[in-house]
């Protein structure tokens, strides 16, 4: 029979590692068979994660919260556009994964939510196993060794051997953290050679990594694109952007607050209020062609804090008049904060006449 698949699978060319792995217990274990297969897609992805979050913390101790716990930060936007769902699909299943006692989750600081990840527990011994994952056995002949050592580490290898059941007591399967921090450990203890340090320059690449991820759930890609370039590289500048962006959106809310708008309205909320995201791309690369390509700003930090304070107020008021009935008390918070912001300018301005008057002297 011929076929016209492209790149069909054949003995030579079997996939290495490009899987997402669904724990078979979810499968097995009736305990989990209320859960949909998106569920478990879900799960799959929060375990990627919190390898990569266990992994980071045998290294540096990042990704740990107060306890000495691994933890990790996955958005619903960004689960929902790896799974090609809503938003709101993606809150349902997270929410059958925390009656599952799969995930735990938990609120970190204003905008950041924390998310523990349980490994799924292996069926009762009396359960029919319904995935017994015995459809590949191991095909190489081993050979006796009479002098063995009695302190012989176990086999890394996760494919040739037999495998007799899904429970992860009889599968033993390694996680991709575990491969890893087994092979630093065999580097250590078999390779006679210095490994080469990272230099201070990777290390920084590595931070800004870390720093994009981190803030994905609030800040796109875009905008980390447009301040990225002139920061050299330097972990520093980077973070200095990202903490200035998160002041001036602070500032502006606190105005909208003191205006009489509630703390807990969701127009002040990255998650709601999509023209924070849509368009601060936009407004840093406007910033920042003030600061460094017209080269007429004296103070390029304090003028793009407040640039960035200004791109958050304008935003907030024009969601507010595009998504809700403009009545008289939403007039009137309207009017206290252009009150407010005016009020600040002009006590700022006696200041700077103050300081253009003792150059002049």
């Amino acid at each position: 029979m011929s076929t016209n698949l492209d790149n069909i699978m054949t003995a030579t060319n079997l996939p290495n590692g490009n899987y997402i792995p669904i724990d078979l217990n979810l499968i097995n274990n009736p305990q989990y068979e209320t859960l949909s297969i998106e569920a478990m897609m879900l799960h799959a992805l929060y375990t990627m994660r919190m390898t990569c979050s266990i992994y980071n913390a045998q290294k540096d101790g990042s990704w740990l919260d107060e306890t000495g716990l691994p933890f990790i930060y996955f958005s619903n936007e960004e689960a929902a556009a790896l799974l090609r769902v809503s938003e709101r699909k993606v809150t349902n299943l997270k929410n059958n994964l925390i009656e599952a006692d799969l995930i735990q989750v938990a609120r970190h600081g204003l905008k950041n939510y924390r998310i523990y990840v349980a490994n799924p527990k292996a069926p009762e011994k009396n359960s029919v196993v319904r995935l017994a994952f015995k459809n590949y056995t191991s095909t190489k002949s081993l050979k006796t060794v009479e002098k063995e050592s009695k302190e012989q580490l176990p086999e890394l290898s996760t494919v040739d051997r037999e495998a007799e059941s899904a429970s992860s007591n009889a599968q033993n399967l390694l996680t991709s953290t575990q491969k890893n921090l087994a092979k630093q450990n065999t580097r250590a203890t078999r390779v006679t050679t210095t490994l080469p340090e990272p230099t201070a320059s990777t290390q920084d690449m590595s931070l800004i990594d870390g720093l994009s991820a981190r803030y994905a759930h609030l800040l796109p890609e875009q905008a980390f694109q447009r301040f990225l370039p002139f920061c050299n590289g330097n972990y520093q500048k980077a973070r200095w952007f990202v903490d200035t962006i998160f002041k001036a959106k602070y500032a502006s809310t606190q105005q909208y607050i003191q205006a009489g708008l509630p703390a807990e309205a969701e127009v002040l909320t990255f998650e709601h209020n999509e023209y924070f995201k849509a368009d601060i791309g936009d407004a840093i690369a406007k910033a920042i062609e003030q600061m460094y390509r017209f080269k007429t700003v004296k103070n390029p930090e304090g003028f793009f804090y407040a640039f960035m304070k200004g791109f958050f107020t304008e935003k907030t008021r024009q969601y507010l008049v595009d998504h809700y009935q403009l009545t008289a008390e939403l007039q009137q918070t309207l009017s206290c904060v252009q009150l407010i912001i005016q009020q600040k300018n002009t006590r700022s301005k006696p200041l700077k006449t103050q300081k253009v008057a003792k150059k002049v002297s």
